[in-house]
This record gives C-alpha cells, sequence and structure tokens, in this order.
C-alpha cells in the first residue's frame, strides 16, 4: 500500500502562516483602496468635463416636445440646398416666421468647407412664430466677420409691428434697434454685449411717446466670433437667464418687479420692469429699471441689421415645470343627453407651478376618464393633467319623446267603415267642383221650359 505523504507545517510555523495571512489582506485592501481612488478620480475627473451650462441645467430634468415639435429642434441646415432662400423653405416656415427686407438682401443657405449654414444678409429678421412659455435652453453657432447689428434675441412678445426684429428703436444705437422689447445678444471680436431694452423716461419718440432705449453690457470671452463660429447659450429658467459660451458662464440676468403692460406695445402680457446684471464673478453691474423683459412669453429671433452674419447649429430644448396644483376654472357643462359628444364650451383648467406660474390649459376630451353618454345617470368624470387629477359630476338624461304629430290628409278609410278625413275632403272637393255644372242644367231647364210655355200660347192664338 503506497504510504501517504504527511502534510507538515513550513518552518516558519504558526507565526509565520499568520504574518503571510496578514500580507495577502493587506495586498488585497491595497489593490481594492487604488481601485476606489482611480475609480473616484475617474469619476472626478467626469464631472470635471462638465461645462458651466451643463452643471446649471442638471437638475432641470429631461427635455420635452414643446412648441417645436421634438425632444430637442435642432437646425443645422445640411438638409438644405445650397443657395437656397431660407423664407420659401416649407421646413423653417412650420416654425418659424422669416423675412426679407428688400429683393436686394435674401438670406440663403450657404457652404464652406463641407458645412452648410445660414447666412443673413442686411435687414432680415427670422423669428419663433409661438414663445415659449417653460424653462429651455437655446442655443446656436454664429460667427460676423464684421458685425453691425446681428445677434439673437430673447424674452420677446413677438409684436413687430411697431419696430421689427432689425429696425431702428431710436435708441441712439440705430444699427442695434432689434425689436422692441426683451434682450438681445451681440457676439463681437471676444466679447458679448447684452442690449436690455428699456423705457428712457428722459426722452420721448418723434411721435411723443415714450422712448424706448436700450442699457448694454459687454463680458469678455475667450473666443473670437470674428474668425470662426463660437457656440451661445441662453438658459432662461423663468425669473432669470444665464448666457453661456463655450458652455462657460458670461453674465446672469435676474428679473424682478411685474407690471401689467404697457399700452405703447398694444399687447396685454405682463413685463418685468427690473434686471440685475451679474458678471461670470458674480459681481453686480448697474440694474436696468422700466425694463421691458416680457414675463408671459419668450419669443426668439435672429435679427440683422447691416453686414452678414452666420449661423449654424441650432437647438432649441425646452424643460417642464413642475406642477404643484390644477384647478377646474369657468363653467363646464354638467348635463347631457343620451348620445351627446362632450362640450369644453365655458370650461378651462388653471395650472399652478411650483414657481407659482399659473397658465390656463384649454380642457380637451381626452383629458377626461369616464366621460360616458351612452346610458343615462349621474357620473363621476376624472380630469387628469399630468399627474393630478380633479373629479366632476356629470348628469345623463334620456332624449325626450318627438311630439305626436296632427292627423294629415294623407289617412285612409279605417277596418270599421269609417269615413277618413282624407275621404271627407275628397268628397267636400268633388261636391265644390260640381256646383256650377248643377246650376248650369237647372238654369238651362227653366230656359227651356219658359220657350216651350211660349211656343204653346202663340199655337193656340192662331187656332182662334
Amino acid at each position: 500500500m503506497m504510504n501517504k505523504k504527511k502534510f507538515e507545517p513550513s518552518r516558519y510555523g504558526k507565526a509565520g502562516m499568520l504574518r503571510t495571512l496578514t500580507a495577502a489582506v493587506l495586498m488585497i485592501a491595497m489593490i481594492a483602496g487604488l481601485t476606489v481612488f482611480v475609480s473616484s478620480g475617474e469619476e472626478a475627473a467626469q464631472a470635471a468635463e462638465k461645462t458651466a451650462l451643463e452643471e446649471f441645467i442638471a437638475g432641470w430634468g429631461e427635455s420635452y416636445a414643446g412648441v417645436m415639435g421634438v425632444k430637442d429642434y435642432t437646425l443645422d441646415f445640411n438638409s438644405f440646398e445650397t443657395g437656397e432662400d431660407f423664407s420659401t423653405i416649407d421646413e423653417l416656415q412650420e416654425y418659424w416666421t422669416v423675412n426679407n427686407a428688400t429683393a436686394d438682401h435674401i438670406t440663403k443657405i450657404a457652404e464652406s468647407d463641407g458645412n452648410k449654414y445660414l447666412k443673413f444678409e442686411p435687414f432680415s429678421q427670422m423669428y419663433l412664430t409661438d414663445g415659449l412659455t417653460d424653462k429651455y435652453v437655446f442655443s446656436f453657432d454664429m460667427k460676423l466677420p464684421q458685425n453691425q447689428g446681428f445677434g439673437a434675441f430673447f424674452r420677446s412678445n413677438g409684436e413687430t409691428n411697431i419696430n421689427p426684429y432689425f429696425e431702428d428703436d431710436q435708441s441712439g444705437y440705430s444699427i442695434l434697434g432689434i425689436g422692441p422689447a426683451g434682450i438681445y445678444v451681440i457676439p463681437n471680436e471676444k466679447s458679448v454685449k447684452v442690449y436690455i431694452k428699456f423705457y428712457d423716461e428722459k426722452k420721448t419718440s418723434d411721435q411723443g411717446g415714450k422712448y424706448i432705449n436700450n442699457k448694454s453690457f459687454s463680458f469678455k470671452t475667450k473666443n473670437s466670433f470674428t474668425s470662426d463660429f463660437g457656440r451661445v447659450s441662453i438658459a432662461d429658467y423663468g425669473t432669470g437667464a444665464k448666457i453661456f459660451v463655450e458652455g462657460e458662464l458670461v453674465c446672469t440676468l435676474e428679473f424682478s418687479n411685474l407690471v401689467s403692460g404697457y399700452e405703447e406695445l398694444l399687447t396685454e402680457y405682463s413685463y418685468y420692469s427690473t434686471v440685475r446684471v451679474f458678471d461670470a464673478n458674480g459681481e453686480e453691474k448697474k440694474a436696468v429699471e422700466n425694463a421691458l423683459v416680457c414675463a408671459d412669453t419668450s419669443v426668439l429671433a435672429f435679427g440683422m441689421r447691416i453686414n452678414e452674419g452666420y449661423v449654424d447649429n441650432v437647438v432649441i430644448s425646452e424643460y417642464p415645470e413642475a406642477v404643484s396644483k390644477i384647478e377646474l376654472s369657468g363653467t363646464p357643462k354638467t348635463s347631457y343627453t343620451v348620445g351627446e359628444k362632450f362640450d369644453a364650451a365655458g370650461a378651462a383648467l388653471t395650472v399652478t407651478y411650483e414657481s407659482g406660474k399659473t397658465k390656463k390649459v384649454a380642457l380637451t376630451e381626452d383629458m377626461l376618464e369616464g366621460f360616458d353618454t351612452s346610458a343615462a345617470g349621474e357620473k363621476t368624470v376624472n380630469i387628469k393633467y399630468e399627474s393630478f387629477e380633479q373629479s366632476l359630476t356629470v348628469t345623463v338624461s334620456e332624449k325626450a319623446e318627438e311630439p305626436t304629430a296632427a292627423p294629415t290628409a294623407e289617412q285612409v278609410n279605417t277596418d270599421d267603415g269609417k269615413t277618413s278625413d282624407k275621404d271627407k275632403d275628397d268628397d267636400s272637393k268633388k261636391g265644390s267642383n260640381t256646383l256650377p255644372i248643377t246650376i248650369a242644367i237647372i238654369a238651362g231647364a227653366v230656359v227651356l221650359c219658359a220657350a216651350v210655355a211660349v211656343a204653346v200660347i202663340i199655337a193656340k192664338k192662331k187656332k182662334k
């Protein structure tokens, strides 16, 4: 039988085994620690790679299908034909209003180094037809070889019947008069200028009314917009906005002091009348009073006064603000008959957001759960908007019976031999038709009898 070799401890004994085990444990711990260190270092590096813009909007949630109809509306112009007049492009007209002031200056699709972009000619404008009401980021690439009044607009009310986006507003900056209200951002050579519209109480317009002026602020940037495209982003959060260049903060604008509107602007919009301006370091500049910053909507625009400018990669992302409650407003119809369709006349939803902002939302049938008029009875209808519900009681009644119609002349004899109304009517008609004939026959008989009598008398006289 084979002898088995007996296991013998190492020459270091039990103490040596313990030291070996301890060393192994320490080695594992060091490797684990190194892994954690490397992992945390990678996470820190990734966090450091985030731009100031990304950090700022990190808590905004997901962008959603807003006025543009898609999650992130992107306009990069590569799908268009070079030289095409952008005011005739159907895809643009679906969301934007585009104007060339004269036939001499047509803004077209241009191309350079295989990239297509929009080339603005003098006196042209392009603005979003519908204003935005939620938080949003408005980003675009812009290049301006010579800039005399070309930039991007936000917080306008969209009113252009006073001064279009490319026209003078009597501000003294005749080449920068873009729109009657809002904030105008103009990139330049290693700087960004921000113009805030306001009513200047020291002056009057040519028509004797309030004078629209601009307060301007200039902020330095690392990028030159005259030699190459630079990316500008406007993050508008409702009560303020931050402006970024290549993802880095340039300035912050804070809005306050609501006013109910201005007669001169012919609108019912509310406006923020105070704008506080801060640079990237948080240092406050001079505040703007009597400001014309629309509070209810934000129309976005590009406007050109003189020279030319290039725009590419336009992206607009909207972010829904959290709803705090909904309320049914107006007097909705609550009484229906069987088979009747939903009637929303006189009813709407008032939606209140966490910021306190409210807006009216039309009440539509697709918001309703439990609305059914197929049978009579009292129904509880749930109105749903996002995660909120509100109930409404609706009463459905049977249709009223049709009133019995009066007997007509078309009735016929009944089975019991009684004469119908129709027969009586026919008999009366027959009688009325034969009466003249009867009279004529009687008259003729009388005449005939008279003639016979006369003839008999004459014959008797002759015999005598």
